[in-house]
This record gives C-alpha cells, structure tokens and sequence, in this order.
C-alpha cells in the first residue's frame, strides 16, 4: 500500500507515494473512499453501475486536490457505495474514472479540504509524494 491515512478529531490527512500517475490516482481513490467511509467501502450487491468523478488542473497537484474533493462528494451523492474503478483515464490536465457502484448505501462523512497547507506535493515519478489534509466539519 503506497498509502495512509492519519485522523485526529478535527481531520484526517491523505500521504500518497507513487512510482506512476497510474499508480497515485489508484492509491488515491482507494484513500478518498476509506477516509470518507471511515475504512474500507464494504462489498455489496452490484449490477455494473458506476459513477464518473474527474479531477482536472494545470499541475499534478492540482488535478489530484480536485479528483480527491470529487470522490468525496460522489460518495455522499451516490445511491450506493462506490469502489475503486477497473480504469482510469488520463488527458492533459485532467483524469477521469469510473467508480463501481453497490447497494446498500454506505453513509458517508463529509470532509472539506482544509485551510493553509492542506496540499503539498513533491519529486516527480518515478518518486511522486503528496500530502492532501481534510477537516471534518463541525455541525
């Protein structure tokens, strides 16, 4: 696992590392779903839906802070529980995945990005790392 997740009471932080783009958009899904199911989404009854997410900008960093933000709001808007997509599909500036889609619906938490420093990346691939914090909102 290229991956982790640490969570405190008010957050959570994403640390990704990455030897290929395919590689981090992977880890990424899989961590987005895990921190906002708060672990992994369990397995359900599927049949062969899916829902799109797209994460798009002018550097990496960017196209990965909005693919992350546009997993967590698919999995608060689906009508199920979405899973790690079998593709993904990489343009200039932009990624897009189709994630699978189960029954029942696994509630979801909602998790913003947070203020100064919420994302950091460095190095390129084949030694790419990021850092994406999220806050939990208070209600």
């Amino acid at each position: 696992m290229s991956y982790g997740i640490s969570q405190n009471p008010s957050g959570l932080t994403i640390t990704l590392a990455a030897k290929t783009r395919d590689e981090l958009y992977r880890d990424a899904v899989k961590a987005a779903l895990e921190a906002v199911y708060g672990g992994e989404p369990p397995a359900g009854a599927s049949d062969g839906q899916t829902c799109p997410v797209q994460g798009a900008g002018l550097a990496e960093g960017d196209i990965l802070r909005t693919f992350v933000t546009e997993c967590f709001e698919a999995a608060r808007r689906a009508p199920g529980t979405l899973h790690a997509p079998r593709w993904l599909a990489f343009d200039e500036g932009r990624v897009t995945a189709n994630l699978a889609l189960s029954t029942p619906k696994t509630p979801a938490r909602e998790l913003d990005p947070a203020l100064h420093g919420a994302f950091e990346t460095e190095g390129a691939f084949p030694d790419f790392r990021a850092t994406l914090a999220f806050s939990v909102p208070s209600h």
